[in-house]
């Protein structure tokens, strides 16, 4: 036997495969709702097609929008494909259209990162290679030969595994001195949420700031657990439900709160499914118990291998860049730092042209979206980025005669603002994207957001 011998034995166990149907039914039509209310809400062209300069990310400077027309349809067939998906029709091409489709649209802007885009193309990618769709699916009902009742037990494990970590790391991003002694940035997300009617004199006590603070972190951290362990695990996810329904209410977040607590389904069994009373639950077959293992590729064991190690490891390279994440955002994204910061900052730029001394002070605003600017107001790498672009239009392609400099202040949870940037260090003779953060400056000492 090749492969199996080589893992532990429960990997290929065969199990029902009526999770990873849960898994692909409810991730298909929420990222369906999801690309069609982008549409809805006039983001396509706020974020694609109406800067006239795009953000891009590192490795990925080639990645460009379409014209207006071509980006609705683009984001319309992402949502016909997540749907396609969910009900299993050319799933497996359907799926890999998707992963393609959504990356390409999140790759186009990174003013507009959010971890749950990020988390979606994860997602999407495993999911090319599961195979959700072998029941309860259009494509098996179409042909006998698909059918299957069970999956190897590491499909289901892999997706299981994905989310766990996304709240584990979350948990751990927020064991900070601001998160925990100072209830910030909920300090000031609350204060804001003071108008609503009944709640917000107690969404605006100091108590309830700290009581979310902690209650948060407690429950990305310990979620995982309660979720795997069966006798905890309705209990685990009817807090999920609670838990993701207040934040998503409360703050605008977008879709995570739903992503999460419809992925989340993938940790209840068939069993578990069965003990639902019948006239709130689909009919379920039962499934045929199954002896011999599935067996585990060489190929697949290492895909699983190098995987789960890259998404041990992406989250945790910040601690080798920085000792003040939040400051410096260096290893910041794709981290699983979700809801930890309040940040604002101010940008103006100055050209010098050398060969003729005069200098130039430049807005944002004149070339940058609302959003745009917000966000680049106080991530270095995109100070940097911009800084060369105001160069090249200021020079062409020959940008040895000139210099940019940045005078920028930032605020973060609620402290006094202070220089990110070196004000004397010329952005245009920093050679990359990385290297920017050696111009960044040390957090001034201060004191603590204020209560």
């Amino acid at each position: 036997m090749t492969g199996i011998d080589k893992w532990p034995g429960f990997l290929g166990r065969p199990t029902s495969i009526f999770p990873l149907v849960i898994f692909r039914m409810a991730f298909g039509a929420l990222l369906c709702f999801s690309q069609l209310r982008f549409i809805y809400n006039g983001w396509v062209e706020a974020c694609f097609t109406d800067p006239g300069f795009h953000f891009t990310y590192q490795f990925f400077p080639w990645v460009r929008p379409f014209d207006t027309t071509v980006m609705y349809f683009l984001v319309a067939f992402s949502a016909l494909f997540a749907l396609m998906m969910a009900v299993g029709l050319y799933y497996r091409l359907a799926t890999a259209a998707f992963f393609i489709l959504f990356t390409y649209l999140e790759l186009v802007e990174k003013a507009w990162y959010l971890n749950h885009y990020y988390l979606v193309s994860l997602l999407a990618f495993l999911l090319i290679w599961l195979p959700a769709h072998r029941k309860y699916s259009l494509d098996a009902a179409r042909s006998d030969a698909l059918r299957a009742d069970t999956v190897p037990a590491w499909t289901i494990l892999l997706l299981q595994a994905q989310l766990a970590l996304v709240y584990f790391f979350g948990g751990l991003a927020k064991l900070k001195a601001d998160w925990l002694w100072e209830a910030q940035p909920l300090r000031i997300w609350l204060h804001a949420r003071a108008d609503l009617p009944l709640l917000g004199g107690i969404l605006d006590h100091e108590f309830t700031a700290f009581l979310f603070s902690w209650g948060g972190m407690l429950f990305d951290l310990g979620i995982p657990f309660l979720l795997f362990h069966r006798k905890t695990r309705l209990w685990a996810y009817l807090l999920v439900v609670v838990f993701h329904t207040i934040t998503g209410l409360l703050f605008p977040i977008g879709m995570f709160p739903w992503i999460m607590t419809g992925c989340t389904l993938i940790f209840f069994t068939e069993q578990e499914w069965q003990n639902i009373p019948a006239y709130i639950r689909p009919r379920l077959p039962s499934t045929p118990t199954l002896t011999e293992n599935h067996r585990i590729a060489p190929a697949t064991a290492s895909f699983l291998l190098v995987y789960l190690l890259l998404q041990l490891s992406l989250p945790l390279r910040h601690f080798l860049y920085t000792d003040h994440i939040l400051w410096s955002e260096n290893g910041f994204r794709f981290s699983w730092h979700v809801m930890v910061m309040e940040k604002s900052g101010f940008t103006e730029f100055t050209v010098v042209d050398h060969e003729n001394g005069k200098k130039f002070v430049v807005y944002p605003s004149a070339y940058l979206t609302p959003i745009q600017e917000r966000q680049m107001s106080f991530q270095p790498d995109m100070i940097w980025q911009f800084a060369h672009f105001l160069g090249e239009q200021y020079a062409g392609e020959d940008t040895s005669n000139v210099s940019v400099y940045v005078r920028n202040k930032v605020s973060l949870n609620g402290r006094t603002s202070g220089t990110l940037l070196d004000p004397e260090a010329d952005l245009m003779a920093i050679p990359s994207m990385n290297a920017v953060y050696d111009a960044v400056l040390a957090p001034e000492e201060g004191p603590p957001p204020p209560r």
